[in-house]
């Protein structure tokens, strides 16, 4: 029987501060920004500064917000860095 290989979620850069990960997590439960801001109590550009702080933190070149999107459902660095990724061919 032949095992598949696991993937694992890439792995931090460096470990998110608190309020880093309570951003994150509430982003990735697709919480609005709005939401995040006022049941944290701080300002949107205190929330955008802690999200895009985390998102350097994470593997890739994506968009941060994509990366931390990505990132929370267990994407590895090849797919967030687009390493071994190809297009599917077009249809025709």
């Amino acid at each position: 029987m032949r095992k598949e290989a696991k993937c694992e979620r890439a792995p931090l850069l460096k470990p998110f501060t608190h309020m880093e990960t309570l951003v994150v997590a509430l982003i990735i439960r697709g919480e609005p920004y709005k939401q995040i801001w006022t049941k944290l109590h701080i300002a949107r550009s205190t929330m955008m500064a802690h999200a895009h702080h985390a998102a350097a933190k994470i593997p890739g070149d994506l968009r941060p917000m994509m990366r931390i999107h990505f990132w929370g459902r267990g994407a590895t660095v090849a797919q967030l860095t687009g390493v071994g990724w190809m297009p599917s061919p077009p249809n025709g």
